[in-house]
């Protein structure tokens, strides 16, 4: 899928994240958590550098294969490779709270790494993994293409989905339930700080009703969208998967969304 729609995925869990922690954490723990969601809901297309187009000029040297067919192969640092891992994404989770400590510990803010990670990193890292492997399960239900899936458990040489429910964008439609999914959070965040109660009963249900509602999507297109290898009827499909757009949210929501698409300097 697209890179907004997984960064807000991420974000969304974030959000549930910091509604199942107890109601007196700081405020900058509570951002960090929402930061992580974003990051961890990015982190996986990483690979995806391969498809800059300065690539071959400054790192050329470093592969026997140029940029585009790094991208499209089946190379541990290729797309949908090493890096669309969960061990991937636990690894960079736990560098990346290492890092934070140590500046702390320069600063002389902390004294342990283990009482670090306890009181701070502990719920970060979480989010951190489970974002990641949400895009990991988002990236699934796209199309297998040249990989067959995602090396999700890495370093196992196996690929996981391309099943090809969905185009790789155009997915408005999910876009817009994880959103809204955020938002809710966000106002029961605020509803709970201003009440001083606290339960995460409502955050989960809301969850639990954004996956179904995403699922019926992803399993109701009425378009197939599998194919292996390089995509011989990529126009048509990109046209099919904006025409359902329109099918299934109306031609209202779907032009403004469009508009919203077009201002974008990415795919989505």
């Amino acid at each position: 899928m697209d890179i907004l729609t997984h960064t807000v995925t991420g974000l969304t869990i974030g959000s549930i994240v910091v509604n199942l922690l107890p109601s007196h954490q700081p405020v900058k723990k509570n951002l960090s958590v929402l930061l992580f969601g974003m990051l961890g809901g990015a982190f996986p297309d990483i690979d995806a550098v391969s498809l800059w187009s300065g690539f071959d000029a400054h790192f050329g040297k470093w592969f026997a294969h140029s940029g585009k067919e790094i991208y499209s192969g089946q190379w541990w640092y290729s797309h949908h490779g090493f890096f669309h891992s969960v061990v991937a994404a636990a690894l960079a989770g736990f560098l990346s709270g290492w890092l934070i400590y140590a500046v702390r510990r320069l600063f002389r803010r902390e004294k342990t790494f283990y009482n670090f990670w306890k009181t701070y990193h502990c719920p970060v890292f979480y989010t951190f993994v489970l974002a990641a492997f949400a895009h990991l399960v988002c990236d699934c239900v796209t199309p297998a293409s040249t990989w067959g899936g995602v090396r999700m458990w890495a370093p196992l040489p196996v690929y996981i989905g391309g099943w090809g429910n969905v185009w790789w964008w155009n997915n408005y439609d999910i876009f817009l339930i994880v959103t809204g999914c955020f938002l809710l959070n966000l106002i029961w965040m605020g509803a709970c700080a201003l009440s001083k109660r606290h339960t995460a009963t409502l955050p989960l249900i809301f969850a639990f009703t954004a996956f179904v509602f995403i699922s019926v999507q992803v399993h109701n297109r009425q378009i197939d969208y599998a194919y292996e290898g390089a995509a011989t009827n990529y126009q048509q499909m990109e046209k099919s998967s904006k025409k359902e757009q329109e099918r299934i949210l109306g031609k209202t929501i779907y032009r403004c969304m469009e508009k919203f698409d077009r201002r974008l300097p990415f795919y989505f």
